[in-house]
């Protein structure tokens, strides 16, 4: 476990130094060029601090095991521990361990601190930097509720309750009933509308009922604000909130393709830890034969190397992929991870038998 904790703290320490620069450079451009405070750049960097993190944590994993690895090769210890009749698989039992330990801690990472700092970090960007705060309503939307019913909201203000020129569209067995109202105010799921009409068209299309109302009650089966939330991105929302967002999205008929992949792409990533420490160990059980074959040593560097590069590659492509719709949210996510683990599993336990 020491020989595994101080690697993978300084590989991730390291990666995030590499990261860290590129966004310094362009939070202090921005600083000089809006005259935001050093305090305000410095919390802004912080809170960039555990998504990338979260996304290091992985090429941490595959760097702290085959350091481990290599130095018990250097010193002679793998084979010590082999010809004194220790199986390969228990050797590399502790590893997977603590490989699986640092996969629960990207999770509880990923889902309970980055949506927290990312939307910390946005409200920074738009108040000290944009000059503006954070935004409170979404207008001129278009949505559809379980009851067959289509709303339009030209104007809401979530601060009142209210809502300015509203127009409902009501399935009826040939064409829609029309309500509209000049404004209205919800109360959860009760809405009055407020100084408006309601139409019926018989089944050629023609007006058959006319009725002015000065105030008309209707009941939602969701609340108003399962539909007029704030513009969260994917990033600053838990899996849970992105759960709830995708099924309520979905009752209104709107396209979720692209929040289902950043959803399962929330515990596909953190996994990657346990799936990079497989990969690490059946590089170094490839290719590391003894302490002075360093030949082994550079061709399992570079190999890993290239191994993470191409992960990050197919990650972004098989993500762009999903969201087109070429691929399930589920498979556009996850399919980088089960290449990597199959070839990574089965290079392991041929090492196993092997030995």
């Amino acid at each position: 476990m020491r020989e595994f904790v101080g690697p993978f703290f300084l590989a991730v320490g390291g990666f995030a130094l590499i990261a860290i620069v590129n966004i310094l450079m362009y939070l202090v451009e921005l600083t000089v060029s809006h005259g935001v405070s050093v305090l305000t750049t410095i919390r802004m960097l912080i809170y960039e601090l555990p998504e990338l993190m979260v996304m290091f944590f992985p090429m941490a994993v595959l760097f702290s095991v085959m350091l481990l690895l290599v130095r018990m090769a250097k010193d002679n210890e793998l084979t010590v521990l082999r010809v004194s009749g220790i199986p390969t698989a228990r050797i590399v039992l502790p590893i997977l361990i603590l490989c699986a330990i640092v996969t629960v801690l990207a999770f509880f990472v990923n889902e309970r601190v980055v949506p927290w700092a990312n939307r910390v970090s946005e409200e920074l960007y738009r108040q000290e930097i944009s000059k503006r705060p954070p935004p409170e309503i979404v207008e001129n939307v278009v949505f559809k509720v379980p009851e067959n019913r289509h709303f339009y909201v030209r104007k809401l203000d979530k601060k009142t309750s209210r809502m300015e020129g509203i127009l409902i569209f009501e399935d009826t067995y040939s064409f829609p009933r029309i309500i509209s109202a000049k404004e209205a105010i919800w109360h959860d799921r009760m809405w009055t509308l407020i100084n408006g009409y309601m139409i019926d068209l018989n089944s050629e299309g023609q007006i058959e009922f006319y009725n002015h109302f000065s105030e008309l009650s209707i009941h939602m089966d969701e609340a108003i604000r399962a539909y007029f939330s704030s513009n969260k991105s994917a990033k600053e929302m838990s899996s849970v909130e992105l759960r709830e967002r995708i099924t309520t999205m979905s009752r209104g008929g709107m396209n979720t393709q692209a929040l289902e992949v950043e959803y399962h792409l929330k515990r596909a990533m953190p996994f990657a830890c346990f799936i990079f420490g497989i990969v690490g160990i059946a590089f170094c059980l490839t290719f590391v034969k003894s302490g002075k074959d360093w030949w082994g040593v550079i061709v399992a560097i570079c190999s890993a190397v290239l191994i993470v590069g191409l992960y990050f590659f197919m990650v972004a492509v098989f993500q762009a992929l999903a969201k087109n719709g070429t691929f399930g949210p589920f498979w556009g996510a996850w399919i980088p991870n089960i290449l990597y683990g199959t070839v990574g599993s089965s290079v392991m336990a041929f090492q196993f038998f092997r030995r």
